[in-house]
C-alpha cells in the first residue's frame, strides 16, 4: 500500500499553511473582524473521525485546473454559524437560534468559495501552475450535497491539517483541511510515493 511519508506530509502542512494565511485575509475582509488561522499540526492518518461528526460541517472542494481531485475542510458547525452571522451583519454573539438552514449553508457555501478562491490563486503560485476550483458543496447534519470522496475513507494514507481559527473574540476553535493521496502526490510532484 502507498504511503504517505513525514517529509511529504510536512511539505502539504508548508503550502497548506501559505494558502490558508492568505484565505484568513479573505475572511476577515467578509467578516469585518480580525481572523487568524495559525500555523498547522499536520498529521498523517488513514481514518478520520471528523466525517462523520455531526457537529462538523464538511466543505468538499474540487479542483478543477492545475490539480485533479479535491479535498476537504472541516469546521464545527457552531463556528460556521458564527460566520454566517457575521456575514448578514448580526453580532456574532448568540447563535443557538441559528440552523444551518437553506439560507446559512448558502452563506456558508459563498464564504468557503472566496477562502478556496484565495487558497486556488496562492496554490497556483507555489505550483507556478494554474489552479482552479469549482464551487464548494457544504454537508451538515441537515443537508447532503456530496458523498465523501472514497480516496478520503477507503483506508488510504490521508493528510489532516489541523489549524487553529480565531475570529476576533467570536470563535476560538479549529479549521482542518484534508488531503488525500491524490492530492498529495501531484502537490509534491512525485510519481510515486
Amino acid at each position: 500500500m502507498e504511503g504517505i511519508t513525514k517529509d511529504q506530509a510536512d511539505v502539504i502542512g508548508e503550502v497548506a499553511n501559505i494558502c490558508i494565511g492568505n484565505a484568513a485575509t479573505t475572511l476577515s475582509l467578509m467578516l469585518n473582524h480580525t481572523t487568524n488561522i495559525t500555523a498547522p499540526v499536520v498529521e498523517v492518518l488513514s481514518d478520520e473521525s471528523s466525517l462523520s461528526d455531526p457537529d462538523c460541517i464538511l466543505v468538499k472542494v474540487p479542483y478543477t485546473k492545475g490539480l485533479d481531485g479535491t479535498n476537504l475542510m472541516v469546521l464545527r458547525e457552531r463556528d460556521a454559524l458564527v460566520i454566517v452571522n457575521l456575514m448578514m451583519g448580526g453580532d456574532g454573539t448568540d447563535v443557538s437560534h441559528m440552523a444551518m438552514d437553506e439560507m446559512a449553508l448558502s452563506a456558508i457555501s459563498e464564504a468557503m468559495n472566496q477562502m478556496c478562491g484565495t487558497i486556488a490563486t496562492s496554490m497556483a503560485s507555489l505550483l507556478d501552475e494554474p489552479t482552479d476550483i469549482g464551487f464548494p458543496l457544504v454537508n451538515s447534519r441537515y443537508h447532503t450535497a456530496f458523498e465523501i470522496p472514497d480516496e478520503l475513507c477507503n483506508g488510504t494514507d490521508i493528510v489532516k491539517v489541523i489549524f487553529h481559527l480565531t475570529v476576533e473574540g467570536f470563535v476560538d476553535s479549529e479549521l482542518i483541511q484534508l488531503f488525500p493521496l491524490s492530492i498529495v502526490k501531484q502537490i509534491i510532484k512525485q510519481e510515486e510515493i
